[in-house]
């Protein structure tokens, strides 16, 4: 499958960093990748506030996360226009805050909730 929407815009110690421009190209990027747990992970490119860079936010990152298994975990500066967000797939349950917990119920009601988000929950 060739991805749209999708770059490669660098690396971070070895790990490449990633841009999304839409929420669709994010999911559909997670569902090919997989969610080894073996998988190191990659950098996504996040706008910063006020930024007029196409790309997903933060938070289309956790929803996608939440849905196919995989975690954000460190922040870092990028340019003037970005910063860095670790992203992995989850490798042991994580303290579901109430947030996340009311992401994931709506995620499943919508049918949007993936069987590796749901195994990953329960790690």
């Amino acid at each position: 499958m060739v991805l749209q929407h999708v770059s490669v815009v660098g690396e971070r110690a070895g790990i490449p960093i990633f841009e999304f421009e839409t929420t669709r190209a994010l999911w559909d990027w997670l569902a090919e990748r997989g969610t080894s747990r073996s998988d190191v992970g990659v950098w996504v490119a996040l706008p910063r506030s006020g930024s007029e860079r196409r790309s997903v936010n933060f938070h289309d990152l956790l929803e996608a996360g939440i849905a196919f298994g995989w975690s954000e975990s460190t922040r870092v500066a990028f340019d003037a226009h970005s910063y860095l967000q670790r992203f992995m797939p989850r490798r042991r349950p994580g303290t579901l805050s109430s947030r996340n917990e009311a992401i994931a119920s709506r995620l499943r009601r919508d049918g949007r909730m993936t069987a590796a988000g749901e195994l990953a929950l329960r790690r």
